[in-house]
């Protein structure tokens, strides 16, 4: 049911309207979810960032599995590993991020929902999400400034790869504009909430 409400409110708008009130989804074993018709789908940036990133794990698995094998067998070690070990984490991190955030990954308080009503807790999402913005839009100008101080320092990692450090430090603005982008677009659903709660104690 959730999902045809969802999908309709994406096909056409105006159905927020028709929809005055949104109780939070309860999900099959009866705890409510954060996903509701007016929450905005995984887009294909996020989307696109969630595939690298699990073709990251997946390669960390086998890079480890090679230094395992050759630790064991040969005694000796794959020497780039704890440099790309370490790039991929950064990359996982920032590029997780604006999937995470569509997903509903991360946690949230809701200690007060019980407390608020529909239109209590609309508002409270969008002044939570307004913030979170404004955060992500902050930290995306820093780190794209960081970027470009890399890449005109010519900075090179202090290992035998010799990696140029904007390589890897590329990850991060792109990772935060991601999540940017995700949450403005959850920001144009915590509004279409707001006003369909108001139209709802209208009626």
């Amino acid at each position: 049911m959730a999902a045809a409400l969802k999908q309709a409110l994406h096909a056409d708008p105006g159905v927020a309207g028709a929809l005055p009130e949104q109780l939070p989804v309860v999900d099959v074993d009866g705890s409510s979810v954060d996903d509701d018709a007016f929450s905005p789908i995984e887009d294909w940036t996020a989307r696109s960032a969630r595939w690298i990133t699990q073709a990251i794990v997946v390669g960390l698995v086998v890079m480890m599995g090679a230094e395992m094998l050759v630790r064991s067998a040969f005694g000796w070690s794959v020497q780039f590993s704890n440099e790309i070990g370490g790039y991929s984490l950064v990359a996982i991190t920032f590029l997780s991020l604006g999937s995470g955030q569509l997903l509903h990954a991360y946690h949230r308080v809701h200690f007060l929902d019980g407390r608020l009503g529909p239109i209590g807790r609309a508002r409270m999402r969008l002044l939570f999400d307004l913030a979170a913005t404004a955060v992500a839009a902050v930290l995306l100008f820093e780190m794209a400034r960081f970027e470009w101080l890399t890449w005109k320092s010519d900075d090179v990692a202090a290992t035998g790869l010799m990696t140029p450090l904007w390589i890897p430090r590329l990850v991060m603005p792109l990772g935060v504009l991601i999540l940017t982008w995700a949450l403005l677009r959850t920001l144009a659903g915590d509004w279409r909430r707001l006003v369909a709660a108001n139209a709802g104690r209208g009626e």
